[in-house]
């Protein structure tokens, strides 16, 4: 008698992956654009910087429960403390804080060398970006941290973020990953932040300018007062006094009525004349004193009746004079 031997053979069915390859981890930006230096003084600015991470065109079904994605702020190229810092390499000193967070609301923030957030294998269902598949894309937003004097420029940092992960490409019928398909590693993705800090202005103070009475033209005193104004740290402007109302070929008057009594305004205790054009404007460098943040700039200028003039009438003679400022 003969006796046959049998093997049965159990097959396993299920989805899988061919080719299977660790997760890529593509770099990352995000940018500020263009922000005023007084605005990043104080508010805090908000972008939006999407981290990707690609393991192919599997299907979400695969996913296990153990399954999940990690990431924690590892390093940035500039630190303050443990968060990245944006700088500039125009002044080398000024720099920005720069929060890196989870969430808009910054609930949870990465910080360098801090704990690490975790996605689920229940979180990373609503992950999945525009490849589709097994590829998931990761919202991270940055927030600038108010309170810094800072000069105008191009300011960048670049912030790696260490990215950890399990994902399993390909199931059984078991609901067991399938032999190759759990992907697991790990890599770091650089986020290369930008903002452009731009020159501006928020306060000019002019004090009105009073001679007083008197009875003639060589009687007045002259006036001796300043000009204060606040621009960001560093910036080059030019500061003008307009001819006023009342201008005659170039030079200013009062009025009251039809009547008319010469003024002029000088630049600190001169003769040299503020106007509104050319040399006659005050440089920004040329300020008598600057505040220790560099912001508030202070010119000084004497006011005087010409006395080259007749005495006109009696009466409340008045102008207007506008400061104007031209980076």
């Amino acid at each position: 008698m003969k006796t046959r031997l049998l093997c049965l053979l159990p097959l396993l069915m299920g989805w899988a992956l061919p080719g299977w390859a660790a997760c890529t981890l593509p770099p990352a930006s995000g940018a500020f654009g263009t922000v005023s230096s007084f605005t990043v003084n104080t508010t805090a600015s908000t972008t939006q910087a999407n981290v990707n991470v690609n393991c192919g065109n599997g299907s979400v079904l695969s996913l296990l429960t153990a399954d999940f994605v990690r990431f924690q702020l590892a390093s940035a190229t500039f630190t303050r403390s443990t968060r990245g810092t944006l700088k500039t390499a125009s002044t080398g000193t000024d720099s920005i804080p720069l929060q890196l967070c989870r969430e808009a609301a910054c609930t949870t923030e990465l910080t360098v060398g801090g704990p690490a957030t975790t996605y689920t294998s229940a979180q990373l269902l609503n992950l999945i970006g525009l490849l589709g598949g097994l590829n998931f894309t990761f919202p991270l937003y940055l927030r600038t941290v108010p309170g810094e004097v800072v000069a105008a420029g191009n300011y960048t940092v670049v912030l790696n973020v260490l990215v950890n992960y399990s994902v399993c490409t390909g199931i059984g019928l078991l609901g067991a990953c399938l032999l190759g398909s759990q992907q697991n590693g790990s890599g770091t993705v650089p986020i290369t932040v930008n903002m452009t800090i731009t020159n501006d202005c928020t306060t000019i103070t002019a004090p009105n300018i009073s001679f007083g009475s008197a009875p003639l033209v060589g009687s007045f005193n002259s006036v001796a007062q300043s000009i204060n104004v606040i621009c960001t740290k560093g910036s080059t402007y030019t500061v003008g006094l307009s001819n006023g109302n009342n201008a005659v070929g170039g030079q200013r008057y009062m009025r009251s009525g039809s009547n008319q009594l010469a003024y002029d305004i000088y630049k600190r205790a001169t003769t040299s004349r503020w106007g509104p054009a050319g040399s006659q404007r005050v440089a920004s460098t040329a300020a008598n004193t600057v505040s220790s943040d560099g912001l508030t700039r202070t010119y000084n200028y004497t006011a005087r009746i010409l006395t080259n003039q007749n005495t006109p009438p009696a009466g409340n003679y008045s102008d207007s004079v506008v400061v104007d400022l031209s980076f």
